[in-house]
């Protein structure tokens, strides 16, 4: 049965994200907007913001509850506290407003690696989570990921603002969202999928292959993740800071080539 704390979480995130959203994009918006992004492509910028936000609350919240109840890491399955499921409806409730804002902007195609990811844990989120109160370890153990998420779209910001790939500042947040993405992102998800093997003899089979095609998946993509970062900062010889071209988030390279 679901807890209504949850409940009221996933719809609380939902709302304010979606609020915060309309300021970004309406004309009282209180973060100055990047000249190229004060026409259409407004969304791209607000839709980072908005990530960037979220991923320093998750890292914030999730870190925050591994120091208050450790355990979570101990007993990752049956654990269950009030705050561990708000930080799960918090979570669910802003993929829910991501997916919706993605595909009313953007589209499928261009931002599928983002939507499978969303979906996923949306579907795991509400579907089991929150309603069995299982499980809810591993989603305070994924919040260490939003630790590279911050790194990661602050990167899509800098370029947004025009900083220089070859600045002080670039080259710093460049190499920590590295490091990060290789432990706090790549390393949690080992992690995570290691402790299922150990842990999903406790539940139904059928919650088992979900939740670790899930894991596999999401491992995949960050691969994916990391390798268009890699691409496109190390490998990459081109030097301007057009972040369409630098998009590692979604699959927009070739649809902006093919328009210039």
């Amino acid at each position: 049965m679901f807890n209504p704390a949850g409940v009221c979480s996933i719809l609380i995130s939902y709302l304010s994200f979606t609020k915060f959203s309309q300021i970004l994009k309406g004309k009282s918006s209180f973060i100055p907007v990047p000249a190229k992004y004060a026409g259409p492509t407004r969304y791209k910028w607000s839709n980072v913001v908005g990530s960037f936000v979220h991923a320093i609350i998750m890292a914030s919240l999730g870190c925050y509850c591994f120091y208050t109840t450790p355990e979570y890491l101990e007993d990752r399955l049956t654990t269950c506290t009030t705050l561990g499921e708000v930080i799960t409806g918090i979570f669910v409730g802003y993929l829910i407003f991501d997916s919706v804002d993605l595909l009313k902007y953007q589209g499928f195609y261009a931002t599928w690696p983002v939507l499978v990811h969303h979906i996923l844990l949306s579907c795991v989120g509400i579907g089991y989570f929150l309603y069995h109160h299982s499980f809810i370890g591993y989603v305070i153990l994924a919040c260490f990921a939003e630790i590279n998420s911050i790194f990661l779209h602050g990167r899509m910001l800098l370029l947004m603002y025009g900083t220089p790939k070859t600045s002080l500042l670039f080259k710093v947040n460049n190499a920590i969202n590295i490091f990060s993405f290789l432990t706090c992102r790549l390393g949690s998800f080992t992690v995570l999928m290691l402790m299922l093997h150990d842990d999903c003899n406790a539940t139904s089979s059928l919650w088992c292959c979900g939740i670790n095609l899930c894991s596999l998946i999401l491992f995949g993509i960050s691969v994916v993740l990391l390798y268009r970062v890699l691409r496109s900062d190390f490998l990459s010889r081109r030097s301007d800071t057009n972040v369409d071209d630098d998009d590692v988030l979604s699959n927009n390279n070739a649809n902006s080539t093919k328009s210039q």
